[in-house]
């Protein structure tokens, strides 16, 4: 009986031990996020009414209407990321200085709610073309608009655009895509033509 006592006992403690569940501690795992994939570079030329014409993404579709006093809006949207650069043309008329300070203190204002960590800008000057402007980065995981542009030939027209999401952004990790869209808007800007007035 006595030599059965050892291996009781080491019996009865195996099962006990394995009974028990060491208790691990949660550890929070970071944020994923999808990979994301953009579709090769091709352009298509626009040429329409509109008082200019350039080349634009094959992936984007385009879509304008006239509003009163000859002012237009255009999209160019892009469905499979679900972004869209929204454009508006207006005719110059004198304004052009107000035109400029408008957009402007609309950049500004995201310096000034502190909605922006940095703008980058450059300036267009093509005389050959006659197409100047400005361009706007604006960095900041919520910023809105990531990528504003204005064009102008001077003295007949005005064009705005802005690049959005149909999704609240986190420009953290759509920095990929805002790159892509940017290059699309560069080369749409490199091609711009104004029509002969």
């Amino acid at each position: 009986m006595k030599s059965l006592f050892p291996i009781f006992t080491l019996i009865l403690s195996i099962f006990f031990t394995a009974c028990v569940k060491k208790q691990e501690v949660p550890i929070p795992k970071p944020k994923g996020y999808f990979r994301l994939v953009t579709p090769e570079p091709l352009y298509q030329h626009w040429d329409s009414v509109l008082p200019f014409t350039f080349d634009y993404s094959k992936h984007a579709t385009l879509l304008f209407q006239k509003k009163e006093d000859n002012v237009f809006w255009i999209d160019i949207q892009y469905p499979s990321i679900a972004a869209v650069f929204k454009m508006t043309c207006f005719q110059v008329n004198d304004n052009l200085h107000n035109f400029m300070w408008n957009e402007e203190e609309q950049v500004m204002f995201h310096v000034e709610r502190r909605m922006t960590d940095d703008i980058q800008f450059s300036t267009i000057n093509d005389a050959r073309a006659r197409v100047f402007g400005r361009l706007y980065e604006l960095e900041g995981k919520h910023v809105a608009t990531p990528f504003k542009f204005w064009l102008t030939d001077s003295a007949h027209y005005f064009v705005k655009g802005s690049l959005f999401f149909d999704f609240t952004p986190n420009n953290d990790s759509l920095a990929p895509i805002i790159d892509y869209l940017k290059k699309d808007a560069l080369f749409m800007i490199e091609s711009w033509q104004w029509r002969e007035k």
